[in-house]
């Protein structure tokens, strides 16, 4: 809800009250998956450098020389023999990190409380607001289907769907 409205009526002021709830949450948890990104971002910089010092070995015989000599640690020469190996790809198609998927599922928790917020908001409605509410809400899904139908007729693409009472529809 956009504004602010104060209800005499307990129970909808207690959904508004969750629905605000879930906003600060929501804002919290944003700038928690701010901080998971730029760490992120970090764990992927040092993946590039380290693919850049693999890349630099024109052999494994050079990397192979580099340890023997204890320019590299182990750990950095069984990396660097991966990367050498792999190429691109390793840097690309790496096991997620504990940072990716904590910032996943960070997500997934604020795209279920953005759902809940929805929902105490709309419980706080009156019944003839929510009503209004659904019509409205109806009313733009067809609308977005019928946009999405035009582009895809605009594409040169058959498009066919049905509408909530059962009639089909056919583009070209």
């Amino acid at each position: 809800m956009t504004k602010k409205q104060k209800y005499l009526n307990s129970e909808a002021h207690g959904y508004l009250l969750e629905s605000d709830a879930c906003a600060i949450l929501i804002k919290e948890l944003e700038r928690v998956c701010t901080k998971f990104q730029r760490r992120i971002d970090k764990e992927n910089a040092a993946r590039q450098a380290d693919f850049d010092a693999a890349m630099e070995y024109h052999s494994e015989n050079e990397i192979q020389d580099a340890y023997g000599w204890e320019l590299i640690t182990e750990a950095q020469y069984h990396a660097y023999m991966d990367l050498f190996h792999r190429g691109r790809q390793a840097l690309e198609e790496h096991a997620p990190t504990v940072s990716e998927l904590a910032l996943s599922i960070a997500r997934r928790v604020i795209y279920d409380l953005e759902s809940d917020q929805r929902e105490f908001a709309f419980s706080a409605l009156t019944p003839e607001q929510q009503t209004a509410e659904l019509l409205r809400a109806e009313k733009a899904r067809k609308e977005w289907k019928e946009h999405i139908a035009r582009l895809k007729e605009q594409q040169g693409r058959i498009v066919k769907w049905e509408d909530k009472d059962g009639t089909s529809m056919l583009t070209l």
